[in-house]
């Protein structure tokens, strides 16, 4: 009996590391990880079955509520019940006297319980203690109809719970973990390709967006260096986190412009840049220039809330053609980004 706990646990505990995999390789917004998400928690479950612990040769009990309550609780009925359908027919194919009620109580409680706890619990502020309990009304809702209806010794009640908990603690421990993990190796892939202050693309990500891009006859490439006008004077006079925040706030203003066939990204200090399509230059001029406008009539303010005077931009343009690099385009962009400041400030050039 002992071995065949064991045997439950290490199936379970694959389980998790395959899952971990999944996840790690291929994201967590895909189809393609759901999918295969749901077949690994079924075949999972449908692989217990298969090392049951037998009483009176009739009835199976194994540790199968576990995958199932962890699926419901974490990724909600669009996972579980898939998983649900699939471990009944699985069961249900078995047969025997006890293949109904394992459906019942081993399969569709546990998934039921799963769901209420998911629905009035947030799953991530679940604590040890709060996870002993609730593994705790999982298994008395599985387990107890089945023992106390064939009448065992005490000594097994405690063996099943104390396996069943011990199950549960493990994969909760390494759920927990995983998900820190995932979270972090999240944020390092954010940071790869977004500038930390404003959060915007970095020139790396920025080029690789480009290059996912087609020109078409009707919708030509053109890239717009975009400039902060006198950003310096703001830093002297209200110091250096005032402009930090002048730049997050601009960053968010020009998210607010971006459109479809549009890629913004910061190029450094007070320089943003945008690669945009638009039938002609001056169909993209014109779109920058209400971009321009916009910005001059916003209220910008310190990082402790104090109204600045008004922030307006400069911008210059130049086409990217589609057998030229982006550093040709940047450098001509450039030039009349050179020549707005020149000429004024606050207006675009191309």
């Amino acid at each position: 009996m002992i071995k065949t706990m064991l045997a439950n646990m290490a199936i379970i505990l694959f389980m998790h590391l395959c899952i971990q995999h999944l996840y790690f390789t291929y994201g967590q917004k895909k189809k393609r990880t759901a999918i295969l998400h749901v077949i690994i928690v079924s075949l999972t479950v449908i692989t217990l079955f298969y090392f049951p612990i037998l009483i009176e040769n009739r009835f199976r009990f194994d540790l199968r509520a576990i995958p199932i309550s962890f699926i419901g609780i974490l990724h909600g009925p669009l996972y579980v019940i898939p998983v649900v359908i699939i471990s009944a027919i699985g069961r249900l194919s078995l047969g025997g006297l006890g293949a109904l009620p394992g459906v019942i109580f081993g399969i569709t409680v546990p998934a039921v319980i799963s769901l209420i706890i998911r629905y009035c619990v947030n799953w991530k502020k679940i604590n040890y203690g709060k996870g002993l309990l609730y593994s705790t009304i999982i298994w008395a809702a599985c387990d107890l109809p089945f023992l106390f209806y064939v009448h065992l010794d005490a000594e097994f009640y405690l063996l099943r719970y104390i396996t069943f908990q011990i199950s549960m603690l493990i994969l909760f421990s390494f759920t927990k973990l995983s998900f820190q993990h995932n979270q972090l190796l999240s944020r390092f892939k954010f940071f790869a390709d977004h500038d930390p202050l404003t959060k915007l693309y970095n020139m790396k990500r920025f080029n690789e967006e480009i290059m996912k891009t087609k020109q078409t006859e009707n919708n030509k490439a053109f890239i717009a260096m975009l400039d902060i006008d006198h950003f310096k004077r703001i830093n002297d006079t209200f110091g250096h986190q005032a402009g930090d925040q002048v730049l997050i706030d601009f960053a968010q203003t020009l998210l607010k412009f971006h459109r479809k066939g549009s890629i913004i990204a910061r190029y450094g200090g007070e320089e943003f840049i945008a690669y945009k399509l638009a039938p002609t230059i001056e169909d993209a001029a014109s779109s920058l220039d209400e971009l321009r406008k916009y910005v001059e009539a916003q209220q910008f303010y310190t990082e402790s809330g104090d109204p600045l005077s008004k922030i307006t931009i400069s911008i210059g343009i130049a086409p990217l053609f589609p057998d030229s690099k982006l550093e040709q385009a940047v450098k001509i962009a450039g030039g009349h980004l050179y020549k707005a400041k020149e000429n004024g400030r606050n207006r675009v050039v191309f």
